[in-house]
């Protein structure tokens, strides 16, 4: 297949397009900076410019739409949600257009509300599917949510085929490849170790002094998810490779928490936290529609699984992150 990527050169491009090229499909990235990966076509442009999007959208197969303002705090709120909403009407409507058959969203669980919030809140149910309320406390998950239901639009309108990957907390966790991403998008600014060090680890102090332990700053907020670069990068090529699917979102994650702690223990975390600052004694009824044990996931990707055929492949307990923390 031919394809375009819109933001193939930021941190999550690189894997998005080895893994295309791998499965032997041509690959263009559109971005405003040249990609790192042997192979791939390079488009110079900007979603915000439609004339840049309806040429490089001629002639393709479909689109895989990465790029966007990454999180909240990195512009202001009325530009964040111009550049992920409004720039995907503009990438849907070049493809529309263009005759392009379809398109690839990279959602996030930010739609959910469970990432950047700024206050702490319950889940109705665990484990996270796609089912639950999508509620965001923040510019960045509304910005997600809106660029969803823009491609259902499109999708019933004009009968483009959109999914969306509501991709959650992903992590680079093999160098090689991780040596790559620090040099793309907003993790240029780090080393591989800085990038480990200040995204996936927190000092804990006990009466031995300091130690690391996995999990991102206020891990309760993102509900201790994590997703291998890895295999988001698989969830985009399995869904390009869809033909039946006409419009569906889809979580994608790993298999495990990114927390040394069992996922009962998190949970009771979460709640008893909860209950203690609402005062509120049914927090702890929250229901339990799979069982969670060891370091299961709070987040389903059951859908992905049946429809995509979505596995995950990796855990950070078994990778070169985990190699070097233990040498710290």
């Amino acid at each position: 297949m031919k394809i375009l990527v819109t933001g193939g050169s930021g941190t999550i491009g690189g894997y998005v397009l080895r893994e295309l090229l791998q499965a032997g499909h041509s690959v263009t990235s559109f971005s405003r900076t040249l990609p790192r990966v042997e192979g791939a076509g390079f488009v110079h442009g900007d979603i915000m410019e439609p004339d840049q999007l309806a040429q490089a959208c001629k002639e393709l197969d479909a689109v895989i739409h990465l790029a966007a303002v990454p999180g909240p705090g990195r512009a202001t709120p009325a530009k964040l949600l111009e550049v992920n909403v409004i720039g995907t009407v503009n990438v849907l409507e070049a493809a529309v257009q263009a005759g392009v058959g379809k398109l690839i969203l990279a959602s996030s669980g930010a739609a959910t509300g469970f990432s950047f919030q700024k206050q702490e809140f319950l889940p109705r149910y665990l484990p996270i599917d796609e089912e639950h309320p999508s509620e965001p406390q923040d510019e960045y998950g509304l910005s997600k949510l809106l660029a969803e239901l823009t491609c259902k639009r499109y999708t019933d309108a004009f009968g483009i085929q959109t999914i969306c990957l509501r991709i959650n907390n992903n992590w680079y966790l093999e160098r090689a490849s991780a040596e790559i991403a620090v040099g793309s998008g907003w993790a240029q600014q780090f080393t591989v170790e800085e990038l480990w060090s200040k995204r996936y680890l927190k000092t804990i102090e006990d009466a031995e002094g300091e130690w690391p332990t996995p999990g991102p700053p206020a891990p309760r907020k993102l509900l201790w998810a994590f997703t291998d670069a890895r295999d988001a990068a698989l969830a985009f090529r399995l869904a390009l490779e869809n033909d039946t699917i006409e419009h569906e979102v889809f979580l994608i994650n790993g298999e495990d928490t990114c927390s040394q702690e069992s996922t009962p223990v998190l949970i009771d975390h979460l709640w008893n936290s909860l209950a203690e600052k609402s005062a509120n004694p049914s927090v702890q009824d929250i229901p339990l529609k799979a069982c969670l044990e060891g370091h299961a996931s709070l987040w389903s990707h059951a859908k992905a699984t049946k429809l995509l055929g979505y596995q995950p492949r990796y855990t950070w307990r078994q990778s070169d992150f985990h190699s070097w923390m233990e040498t710290r």
